[in-house]
């Protein structure tokens, strides 16, 4: 699979500039390739010319998923503020809408398809088919560097949520610095950002240093910061793939999502639910009020005793969808990723109905073999990530899953909860 990463900018370009920055990483992740393109197809056309018609992963700084509810923010640039202290740009549909590239991701995405390259708009960790990932190099270069931060290194991780937040690099792109720099105080910065990074592996920096040593103009250093962002963004997706106990999958496939290089407190900080929330005094009553809309639940006990913890089945009609990497991971519901469906908590669930697929199943029917048929799994103990009983807090138990291994999707026929 070919690794790309593109630096889209939202601002118009000066007339017979290219605006966007295209990079294509070799299987070292290093740039092989680089090109400028001014327009969104021209964009899907370089696509075209640099894969040669191999599956593809192209990482892009605009909004890929963007729900189609005329709203200015989507829920994941609330998330990321509130979690990271980083503020994104908006990227609901009514903003976009009014800016000059509109809702870029589904155009570049018509683009794609349009020249016979169609993707997805989440990455495909079988890499088997072409798609899109979404993330943000000033977020991306928060996390970079704070993996190699002295302060994180030297205090207690419990107590670095607010330090994170706080943790700031120089701003190096036009759009960022005040209103009266020259292109010299771009220059110093874009300097400041590619000595901090040196310590950093997995991103290639030599194009934009070469860039900017060449640089005496203005619009030269911008074409060496865009530069640099797109190797970052090119990095990024590539780490995911490669190793995703490294990075972190935010939010989900329907809502919003972004991609960013994450140690283990990174992590912690964007799935933990910080936020204090009034729990239910007994569990299946906050259980039939958050399920009763998309499935019929009745109690499995004769009778209901107070303080007695008890059983419900629910029977949904459209069964939600997960997926892990393998049975043990299911199992323990670990690196669990939200496909379709409805959302669901774990705790307190007993058993769950399961179909084989993935590759395993695929080849073990080009070899003759029946497929794995469905069965009742029981469930071992989830360790528990996040107070339980409260919409956020189930969500927050829903780990991404590594790249890899089986990919096992979950079919909750009539599970016992």
């Amino acid at each position: 699979m070919r690794i790309l990463g593109v630096d889209l900018t939202r601002a118009p370009a000066p007339a017979g500039h290219a605006e966007h920055t295209l990079v294509l990483l070799d299987t070292d992740g290093r740039v092989a390739r680089k090109e400028r393109a001014g327009t969104l197809p021209a964009v899907a056309s370089a696509v075209g010319q640099l894969c040669g018609g191999e599956p593809f992963l192209l990482g892009v700084n605009i909004p890929v998923v963007v729900p189609a509810k005329a709203a200015r923010a989507r829920p994941i640039e609330n998330l990321v503020r509130r979690r990271f202290g980083f503020r994104l740009p908006p990227g609901g549909r009514a903003a976009l809408s009014a800016g000059p590239l509109g809702v870029a991701g589904e155009a570049l995405i018509a683009g794609l398809a349009a020249a016979g390259m169609a993707c997805l708009s989440y990455p495909d960790r079988d890499r088997r088919k072409s798609g899109l990932a979404e993330t943000y190099p000033g977020l991306a270069l928060k996390a970079l560097l704070w993996e190699t931060s002295n302060l994180a290194q030297s205090r207690e991780p419990a107590g670095n949520d607010q330090l994170f937040k706080a943790y700031t690099a120089p701003a190096y792109r036009a759009a960022g610095l005040p209103a009266r720099s020259g292109w010299r105080n771009q220059a110093v910065n874009l300097e400041l950002v590619l000595r901090l990074l040196d310590a950093t592996k997995g991103i290639d920096l030599d194009p934009a240093r070469e860039a900017l040593l060449a640089a005496s103009s203005a619009e030269e250093v911008e074409q060496a910061a865009s530069l640099l962002d797109a190797a970052l963004i090119a990095g990024v997706v590539r780490r995911y793939l490669e190793s995703p106990e490294s990075s972190l999958f935010l939010g989900d496939q329907e809502g919003g999502y972004i991609i960013l290089p994450a140690d283990g407190f990174i992590r912690r900080l964007g799935l933990a639910d910080t936020r204090p929330q009034e729990g239910e005094l007994f569990p299946q009553a906050s259980l039939r009020k958050r399920l009763g809309a998309a499935s019929k639940i009745r109690s499995l006990e004769l009778l209901s005793v107070p303080g007695k913890p008890q059983r419900l089945e629910a029977a949904f009609d459209n069964k939600p969808s997960y997926e892990f990497d393998n049975v043990d991971e299911m199992m323990w519901w670990k690196h669990c990723r939200h496909l379709s469906g409805p959302r669901l908590p774990t705790e307190g669930l007993i058993e769950l109905t399961v179909a084989g697929g993935g590759r395993r199943a695929e080849r073990a029917a080009a070899a003759g073999a029946q497929p794995a048929q469905r069965a009742l799994l029981p469930l071992r103990p989830a360790r528990r990530l996040a107070p339980a009983h409260t919409d956020q807090g189930w969500q927050d138990l829903f780990v991404q899953c590594d790249s890899g291994g089986l990919r096992s999707h979950l079919e909750w026929g009539q599970s016992c909860i």
